[in-house]
């Protein structure tokens, strides 16, 4: 593009007075750095090749004239700033490029469009790509409308596609084959169906296929061979119970005669009438004919009993044995591949199948009723949904996650340490035990950004290993973890500083802006990564020590990571909540309270404000058990809250919500209150409590590092007055306590050996992270 006249000569003054700054040595290197990027982005523009800026004093040139083999011209194959090691999946090249296309396109992916043996190479990467979202594609419903399918009949596709799990039912390269096979097979059976009809009897076929059982010849043979013998095992068992009963109903006959004829004697005497013999005679006939009855029905229990037992005994191994046809018929059919791939859907696309038994969905069944029915008879839920059926999408960050980020300082300064003497990303590779140090054409065109990025990371992670007491080599993984400078970020308004890829374990530093991070990223590489080397397996991409401590072999290691996550989130602090009712309740609550006749309703009145009375509540009915307590406990808090509320309110929100500590109630004020979880996650919240760790531990030792970490502390984000009231760090005796954790968390480190045991072994650290070839 041809550039007018005046705004060349515009760009080449400032290329002038940007060549005399960085001639004139007074620039920091931070400075010096965006100046020199400045002037290669002119150049660019201007159309001139790419010529060395002034870089350094006399001195320092002289310094790093050592032949050490290494090239300072960017443009060199031996530039000492060139990338090391690979870390896969950069803006260079687009990793599993098919299924993020698929996507994009809202397009089905079959199994035959994936390489399974590629994405596999990487089993973190493998589960990250074969989920519902990168799979399922967009429904056409469109194109179903048109084709007359009934709109009954697609609502229960789509209802049906709703309940299907976002990813594989288990963590495995099978798994994750039968997931795709289960969605691909699944979309192009119920998209051929027009009618509910036709959905329906779809439904049923596919839970023939995982429920049923198809014996062979020799299963056949003896199944129905049990089949006879349980049927005349029945047989005898009957006959004998049908004479036992017969037995016990004539001993129960014998018994009314016997009783009738003591009462016909007792009324004759009672009446004066004359006794024969013969009335005497008739009772003890009677209690004779009685007690023969009662004795033969006692005899035949007595010799059937053994015979009963035997054959309900022989019975019931007739039915074990029985049971285990059928169950070995039934696991040989799960493991087709293509019952495996209906399982992999997730239990509730199985209990969709079984909407006809108690044990299946109730409210899916309620949908195949409404659709049989005809219901929807219009398209208009296909039309909100704007055709899309895609499932477990990024969602839009809440306004406060938007308009709240973590502040970097513009001055980076270092004080104390040991000193840096990388002059390459090969010795930073190798101080620090990396994969690979990537660089972004940005930093890799430019010596000073490069240079300033690989002694500020150096300085960092050797600062930081000087806290934690654990090897600077160490914090690399035995070279498993990534750094890249400039190279990995998506850039733009409100990118994040820098960030951390679990699925390729790679920590990415954005160009200028992410010096300050880099312990609140390694921290996060250290959380993701642990807990599975420890238990010998990659471990999920998802998953996070701090978050779950379980993951954990248990041990030492474990409770300190429990100890770490309670010193994060316990406290007495109440979280907002907000309690609802209606107006029958404040009725209610007056009846109850203007004249309490109970203890909690004087206790709850003599509280004198809502949030108090529901406080009061808790306490009250907080160490009862069983659910009346907690009935009781949440009518209550209801009327509590309702006595206090303006007449005509329906809701109040108080803090009577559970108790956390004063950091995580701050975080979740930084979510919203109607936000998910991310400032107030644990895997985001143990970050930036490790940030003031490092800060704290340094400044006790006289130093400080604004690359490791900068502005850990609530002084430089807390301005109400200026309507910025964020505490986005831990402060006081919490922030004491916390820090106390990290110590006791990495000197169990320290004493169990933990890394030093882990990385020695080779052979397990080459299968779960593969082989580094660099």
């Amino acid at each position: 593009m041809q550039i007018p006249p005046i705004e060349k000569a515009r760009l080449s003054a400032r290329l002038l007075a940007l060549r005399a700054q960085l001639s004139g040595g007074a620039l920091s290197p931070l400075e010096k750095a965006r100046a020199s990027a400045e002037a290669l982005s002119i150049r660019k523009q201007l159309g001139a090749p790419a010529l060395p800026v002034p870089q350094m004093d006399a001195e320092a040139a002289a310094e790093n004239a050592a032949d050490d083999g290494l090239s300072d011209d960017p443009n060199s194959d031996n530039y000492r700033y060139a990338d090391v090691g690979y870390i896969p999946g950069s803006r260079k090249e687009e990793a599993a490029g098919a299924i993020r296309k698929a996507r994009s396109e809202g397009r089905m992916l079959r199994g035959s469009d994936i390489d399974f043996a590629a994405i596999e190479q990487n089993p973190r990467e493998a589960r990250a790509l074969v989920v519902k979202s990168n799979l399922f594609g967009v429904v056409d419903w469109a194109e179903l409308r048109e084709s007359g399918t009934d709109p009954a009949a697609a609502y229960l596709m789509d209802r049906v596609y709703s309940l299907l799990d976002k990813e594989p039912s288990e963590d495995s390269p099978q798994a994750r084959r039968a997931y795709v096979q289960g969605i691909e097979t699944l979309r192009t059976r119920l998209e051929r169906c027009q009618t509910p009809k036709e959905v329906v009897a779809t439904l049923d076929e596919i839970r023939d296929e995982v429920m049923g059982s198809q014996l062979d010849a020799d299963e056949t043979a003896r199944y129905v061979a049990l089949q006879d013998q349980v049927k005349n095992l029945g047989a005898q068992i009957a006959a004998l119970e049908t004479a036992q009963l017969n037995a016990q109903n004539a001993m129960y006959a014998a018994s009314g005669a016997h009783s009738k004829a003591k009462r016909d004697f007792d009324n004759r005497l009672a009446r004066g009438w004359k006794v024969e013999p013969q009335h005497e005679q008739a009772v003890q006939d009677a209690a004779a004919a009685d007690r023969a009855a009662a004795q033969a029905w006692r005899d035949m229990l007595d010799q059937n009993k053994p015979l009963l037992s035997g054959l309900r005994d022989t019975r019931q191994a007739v039915y074990q044995e029985r049971g285990e046809i059928l169950g070995t018929a039934k696991a040989r059919n799960l493991a087709l591949p293509i019952n495996r791939a209906w399982t992999s859907l997730g239990d509730r696309f199985v209990k969709s199948l079984m909407f006809r038994s108690r044990m299946g969905s109730e409210s899916f069944a309620k949908h195949v009723s409404n659709a049989l029915s005809g219901e929807p008879k219009e398209w208009e839920w296909a039309d909100k949904k704007s055709g899309a059926v895609i499932q477990g999408a990024p969602k839009t960050p809440t306004k406060k996650r938007q308009t709240f980020a973590l502040k970097v300082v513009d001055k980076f300064d270092r004080k104390g340490g040991r000193p840096i003497t990388v002059n390459s990303t090969r010795d930073l590779q190798q101080l620090c035990g990396l994969r690979a140090v990537q660089s972004g054409n940005w930093v890799l065109d430019d010596k000073d950004s490069s240079k300033w990025h690989v002694e500020q990371s150096a300085g960092a992670m050797m600062d930081m290993a000087d806290v934690v007491g654990l090897p600077e080599s160490v914090l690399g993984f035995g070279g498993r973890l990534g750094l890249a400078f400039g190279a990995r970020g998506k850039g733009g308004k409100g990118a994040a500083a820098a960030h951390y890829e679990p699925v390729r374990r790679a920590i990415n530093i954005t160009k200028m802006n992410g010096g300050g991070s880099i312990g609140h990223e390694n921290w996060h590489a250290l959380d993701n990564i642990l807990p599975g080397l420890l238990r010998g397996e990659a471990g999920s991409a998802t998953e996070y020590g701090s978050h779950d401590p379980e993951l954990v072999p248990e041990g030492p290691v474990r409770d300190a990571f429990a100890g770490l996550k309670r010193a994060l989130s316990d406290g007495d602090t109440r979280l907002p909540e907000t309690i609802k009712f209606s107006p029958n309740t404040l009725a209610n609550a007056r009846l109850n309270l203007d004249n309490p006749t109970n203890d909690i309703a004087r206790r709850i009145k003599a509280a004198g404000n809502a949030q108090a009375a529901v406080l009061v509540v808790d306490a009250y009915f907080g160490g009862m058990p069983g659910d009346r307590a907690k009935k009781m406990r949440k009518t209550w808090r209801t009327f509590a809250a309702a006595y206090f509320s303006p007449a005509d309110s329906t809701e109040v929100e108080l803090n009577t919500g559970r108790g956390v500590s004063r950091y995580m109630a701050e975080a979740k004020q930084l979510d919203g209150s109607k936000g998910g979880e991310y400032w107030s996650s644990a895997t985001e919240m143990a970050a930036r409590a490790f940030q003031s760790y490092l800060e704290d531990k340094l400044a006790a030792m006289g130093r400080q590092n604004d690359y490791l970490s900068c502005l850990a502390d609530n002084r430089h984000h807390y301005f109400p007055d200026l309507g910025q009231p964020f505490k986005p760090y831990p402060e006081g005796e919490e922030r004491d306590r916390i820090n106390a954790a990290f110590d006791a968390l990495f000197k169990t480190l320290r004493d169990d050996k933990t890394f030093e045991n882990a990385l020695a072994n080779t052979a397990l650290l080459d299968s779960i992270f593969g082989v580094n070839h660099d």
